[in-house]
């Protein structure tokens, strides 16, 4: 607006308009006279994600599959529970990240995705929810495909916007970005953004963890719990530890007790995630009674420790199960499941 002549209090108008407002195209901002319109088209435009998919569970969880300008495809999983609305969303096109329990690490790395894509999908998911039945997304995860910290430049930005008071105006202590240990990104995160972070660890020893995280190779573990020992927290704040359980590979009480001795100096809490079986991995979920042995062990010794809920596991809408929707509605005639495909499209419609 700047470059255009403008004052700050039309900018702010035209942000507000655009963030809490979900104008989809510059004549539907509110409050903006003719010759802005005009000026604004010519200097600018604003860009939606295309709904391709909305896949619907039984347990009430929904799958977002969004289609690119360029034809790529993502995915965004809202979630349900309780009083709580948690949209986990995607940060890029694929992953390079290829950590063997997760199906989106077969895809690789097509791109990044722009700042605009990240923040649509919370923008058009909460902009069809306020107009289906008033409900509003309570939390975010940068959980979905893609690792975030790898996209850094977009996803400063992109959370800017869905904290800002004008924009989306989400809490910080309710947005959460997860990676797998990109060291040298952690503090760059904490830096730019006063969101939470969750720290995907999975294994205990190095050479286990480098079975199943490539990454390993570049950020040791010992580097990582370094680094998170060393992380600046507010004192309200610990860092969440993710721990992928998986049968007969990290699920034994000797696990429980490395990774304890790993975060004794770590402001930490974990959630453990019972694995998400896929017919695409020859990985098992442990017994109940197993996930809480381990549980039972860390809690005792005074450590935060929650399990976490499997939801979508109908839709493939788990943890470690996105990057696949419309092959896998095709192979299981979801498509043709009214009880599976929403009836809605995730944006407004005229």
């Amino acid at each position: 607006m700047q470059e255009l002549g403008g004052d700050p209090a039309l900018a702010q108008r035209i942000y507000q308009g655009l963030w809490q407002g979900g104008a989809r195209t510059v004549d539907e901002l509110p409050d903006v006279g003719a010759a802005w319109r005009s000026a604004l088209r010519n200097a600018a435009f604003v860009s939606m994600l295309e709904p391709d998919l909305v896949l619907a569970s039984d347990d009430g969880t929904r799958k977002y599959l969004w289609r690119l300008e360029d034809g790529h495809r993502i995915e965004s999983v809202l979630i349900p529970d309780g009083d709580r609305l948690t949209l986990c969303m995607s940060s890029q096109v694929g992953c390079a990240m290829a950590c063997t329990f997760c199906l989106t690490g077969d895809l690789g790395l097509k791109r990044q995705l722009k700042a605009s894509e990240i923040a649509n999908q919370p923008l058009q998911v909460g902009l069809q929810l306020a107009r289906e039945d008033g409900r509003r997304i309570t939390n975010l995860v940068l959980m979905g495909m893609g690792e975030p910290l790898h996209n850094l430049p977009n996803l400063i930005p992109a959370l800017t916007n869905c904290l800002h008071d004008l924009g989306m105006n989400f809490s910080h202590r309710r947005v959460t970005v997860s990676t797998v240990g990109l060291v040298h990104k952690m503090v760059e995160l904490a830096e730019a953004l006063p969101v939470n972070l969750a720290v995907s660890v999975n294994a205990t020893t190095e050479a286990q963890r480098r079975q199943i995280m490539p990454i390993t190779r570049k950020h040791s573990l010992a580097k990582l719990i370094e680094a998170m020992e060393r992380f600046p927290l507010p004192n309200n704040k610990r860092i969440t530890i993710e721990y992928v359980m998986i049968a007969g590979f990290n699920d034994s009480l000797d696990d429980a007790a490395r990774l304890f001795e790993l975060l004794e100096r770590v402001r930490a809490k974990v959630n453990l995630i019972p694995y998400n079986e896929n017919p695409d991995r020859d990985l098992r979920t442990p017994p109940h009674d197993r996930v809480k042995a381990f549980q039972h062990y860390l809690v005792s010794r005074g450590l935060s420790c929650s399990i976490r809920t499997t939801r979508g596991t109908d839709i493939s809408a788990a943890c470690g199960q996105l990057g696949k929707a419309r092959q896998q509605a095709t192979e299981h005639g979801w498509l043709s499941d009214a009880r599976r495909v929403a009836g809605f499209a995730p944006f407004p419609t005229s």
